[in-house]
């Protein structure tokens, strides 16, 4: 994008369900149908909307996962920001005479959601066309859990659950040629003949063989109850990342992390654990979690030789302002450096994280 998200609905205006061609709403649609045209631009259009908490970024980013239902091969429908219970849709994919996908994006602005009056709003296969909801849950819904618990007490046929993150992996997976469109759809609404799923598993395993191999890539974290989460900084020297466009391409958008632990560290960085990235003279940029770590980083990061790991990353935020920590963090962090190193990753307390990603994300909302 040209503009930050911020900037562009200053131009365009507040965003609304108020009917009209020229109005706010089908002015910021017009922009994303137009700019939002590769599954590369998708992510950074998302990411943008992800960054910033609150009633707008929250129906800007119900208006990108909705097109971006156009790299699952589906045609897409706009809905409304606040549906009826009688209409639940954010917006609606099609796949003609196969499949009709109601999506709702699900993020901090969203209300508890009840299984019951989300099958009933999906509506049933009168004309012969499948018929599922598909609830989207993007990092700021609190209530995943919930309703996860809800779903599983309440078995509705017609409601499936993807994160944010798994809707652009199955979209990047297509984009690559991994997956095609009628997989999609298998996935999405099996039959009930295992042949087709089994097919599918077959040929995601065979382009799997030419790809890095992954120790843990989870699309949840583990359950805190059996995994001790622990908590790292990634310090780099400014000229690291010499612009903050490489920091929102790298760790925003392609979500991936070279480090290097620090010498003679004991403890590893592992699958659910959580980082932030700190630039020595500016402060805090990011924080994510820690989704899977590759064991071979030569395919996805330049010189991938100087770094002993390469993370990928998972509910990344990456900050409009650095966050300055306190005096007393920010000499410890930068005393990290050694003379030949441009970045290395060491241990911080759960209380020093919590206080830097809460101050960055009040500043964001």
């Amino acid at each position: 994008m040209d503009l930050t998200l911020d900037q562009l609905l200053a131009i365009i205006g507040r965003l609304d369900d108020s009917a009209g061609f020229d109005t706010p709403r089908e002015r910021f649609r017009r922009f994303l149908i137009d700019r939002m045209d590769t599954i590369d631009s998708a992510r950074q259009i998302i990411q943008q909307c992800r960054e910033h908490a609150g009633e707008q970024s929250h129906r800007a980013l119900q208006d990108a996962v909705v097109l971006a239902g156009r790299f699952l091969g589906f045609e897409t429908t706009f809905g409304r920001y606040q549906p009826d219970t009688a209409a639940i849709a954010h917006g609606t994919w099609l796949s003609r005479h196969r499949l009709q996908v109601t999506a709702v994006v699900c993020t901090d602005q969203t209300p508890d959601l009840d299984p019951d009056t989300v099958a009933r709003g999906v509506g049933d296969d009168a004309d012969g066309i499948p018929r599922i909801g598909l609830l989207v849950i993007t990092p700021f819904y609190a209530g995943r859990d919930r309703l996860e618990r809800a779903l599983a007490a309440a078995k509705p046929a017609n409601v499936r659950l993807m994160t944010l993150r798994g809707l652009l992996r199955a979209a990047g997976m297509l984009g690559e040629g991994h997956l095609t469109h009628e997989d999609i759809l298998h996935v999405f609404n099996p039959g009930v003949s295992l042949d087709g799923q089994l097919d599918l598993l077959e040929r995601v395993a065979a382009a799997a063989r030419g790809e890095p191999a992954i120790e843990t890539l989870a699309d949840t974290m583990p359950d805190p109850e059996r995994h001790e989460r622990r908590y790292w900084v990634n310090v780099m020297r400014s000229q690291t990342f010499a612009s903050e466009r490489v920091v929102h391409s790298l760790i925003g958008t392609r979500q991936i992390l070279g480090i290097n632990p620090a010498p003679g560290l004991e403890d590893r960085v592992r699958a659910g654990d959580a980082i932030c990235v700190f630039m020595a003279g500016r402060g805090i940029v990011a924080h994510a979690h820690i989704a899977g770590i590759l064991t071979d980083g030569s395919r996805v990061i330049r010189d991938s030789k100087q770094f002993t790991h390469v993370l990928r990353l998972a509910n990344v935020i990456v900050y409009d302002t650095p966050v300055a920590p306190t005096h007393e963090l920010a000499r410890k962090l930068e005393l990290t450096l050694t003379e030949e190193a441009e970045a290395v990753t060491a241990p911080i307390s759960p209380r020093e994280f919590e206080s830097i990603t809460a101050h960055a994300l009040s500043q964001a909302s």
